[in-house]
C-alpha cells in the first residue's frame, strides 16, 4: 500500500476528551508516514482534534450525548434510558460513513469506541479497551451477555486494537483480560499523547497542585464546583486545566487554562507535587507514560471508572478518592508530610 495514496480516517467518540487525546499518537504516526488523514468527531473532542492538527481536513461526525447523573438507582435508570440513542447513533453514523468514504476516497477507517464506523469496502480497525465492560452490581448477570454483542459488533472490523499490555503489567484487568479476545484482536501497547518526546523537560512551573477537570455533564460541573471550592482555600499555586471549559478564577494563587499545549501539560504534570484528575483511561495512560501517579476521582455513576481507580488503586499506581469525600486540603498536607520525610508522591516511579 502507497502511503502518499492512502487516505485515513480517524474518528475518535466525543464522551470527555480522552478518546481523541489518545488518537493523537495514532495521527501523527499515520501523518509522519506519508499517508493522507482526515479528522471526523465532534464536541470538545474535535475541538481538541482541531486545535492539534490545525491544517488536518476536519469532518463533523456527531456522537451521542451522554450523561451520568444522580445516584443510586438513578445512573443506571439513566444510562439506560439513553440506549436507544446510542444505537441509533452507531447506526447514523454507519450511514454517514459510506458517504464519507465515497465521497473523500477512504481507504482506512479508525474508529475509537464508534460502532458505527466501518464500511465493507475499505479496510476497519476498530479502537477500544473495553472487551468486556463492567456493570453495575444489579446488572452483573449481563456482562458476559453483552461481551459477546460486541465480540460480534467488534468483528464485523479488520482489525481490533486494544491500548494496553497483554501480561500482568496491564491496566486494563477484567474489561479486556477477563474473556477470550475478538479473533480480530490484538494488544499494541498504551497510547499517550505524551509517548512521542519521552525527554524530561528542565523547566518547573512551580505549581504544587495540578487539577485536570474533564468528563460529561452534568457531572463535570460539580467535579469543577468542588474543586474551585477547595482549591480557594488552599493558599498554593495551583493550576487547573478545565477541560476546554472557560471558568474565571478567583484567587490570584490558582491559574485556569482551558487547556495546554503537549509540551506544557507534559511539563506541568511532571514537576506538580500532586495531580487530581478522573479515573479516564485515557488520562490513565498518559500519567503512566510519565511514571506518574494521582488522586484519581471516578465520575459518579460510570461504573468503568470506578473498577478503573480501584484496580489501579489496588496495585499500588494510583490512589482512589470519591469526589464526594475529595478533600483537597488533607490531601496537599499528606503531601507536605511525605516531602518533609523523603517520600516521593508518585508510585509509579
Amino acid at each position: 500500500m502507497n502511503p502518499e495514496k492512502t487516505t485515513v480516517f480517524i474518528c475518535p467518540l466525543d464522551w470527555g476528551l480522552g478518546h481523541a487525546s489518545r488518537m493523537i499518537p495514532v495521527i501523527d504516526r499515520y501523518i509522519s508516514g506519508g499517508y493522507h488523514v482526515i479528522l471526523g468527531g465532534s464536541g470538545k473532542s474535535g475541538e481538541l482534534l482541531k486545535a492539534t492538527f490545525p491544517v488536518i481536513p476536519f469532518i463533523v461526525l456527531p456522537s451521542p450525548e451522554i450523561k451520568y447523573s444522580g445516584k443510586g438507582l438513578f445512573p443506571v435508570l439513566s444510562l439506560l434510558w439513553q440506549i436507544p440513542a446510542m444505537m441509533l447513533s452507531a447506526y447514523s453514523e454507519h450511514q454517514h460513513i459510506k458517504k464519507i468514504v465515497n465521497q473523500y476516497h477512504v481507504d482506512i477507517i479508525i474508529s475509537d469506541n464508534r460502532y458505527g464506523l466501518y464500511c465493507k469496502t475499505v479496510y476497519n480497525i476498530f479502537v477500544t479497551h473495553q472487551i468486556s465492560p463492567v456493570l453495575p452490581v444489579m446488572f452483573k448477570w449481563a456482562e458476559y451477555l453483552l461481551y459477546r454483542l460486541l465480540r460480534i459488533a467488534i468483528q464485523q472490523y479488520d482489525e481490533c486494537w486494544i491500548p494496553d499490555f497483554s501480561g500482568a503489567d496491564n491496566l486494563t484487568g477484567k474489561l479486556s483480560h477477563r474473556f477470550k479476545l475478538p479473533r480480530n484482536a490484538r494488544f499494541i501497547g498504551i497510547l499517550s499523547r505524551f509517548s512521542k518526546n519521552s525527554a524530561q523537560d528542565t523547566l518547573n512551573p512551580g505549581y504544587k497542585l495540578v487539577v485536570i477537570l474533564s468528563g460529561p455533564q452534568p457531572q463535570l460541573s460539580a467535579f469543577t464546583q468542588r474543586i474551585m471550592e477547595q482549591a480557594c482555600q488552599l493558599e498554593l499555586k495551583t493550576l487547573i486545566i478545565a477541560g476546554l471549559q472557560q471558568i474565571q478564577s478567583f484567587s490570584p494563587q490558582i491559574t485556569v487554562v482551558p487547556h495546554l499545549e503537549i509540551s506544557e501539560f507534559k511539563n506541568a504534570l511532571i514537576h506538580a507535587d500532586v495531580v487530581v484528575c478522573r479515573a479516564g483511561y485515557s488520562g490513565i495512560m498518559d500519567l503512566f507514560t510519565l511514571r506518574k501517579s494521582a488522586i484519581i476521582v471516578p465520575t459518579p455513576g460510570q461504573t468503568e471508572q470506578q473498577y478503573l481507580a480501584e484496580y489501579l488503586s489496588e496495585k499500588g499506581f494510583f490512589t482512589y478518592v470519591k469526589q464526594s469525600q475529595l478533600a483537597l486540603n488533607e490531601i496537599m498536607k499528606k503531601s507536605l508530610f511525605q516531602h518533609k520525610n523523603g517520600h516521593h508522591y508518585s508510585k509509579t516511579q
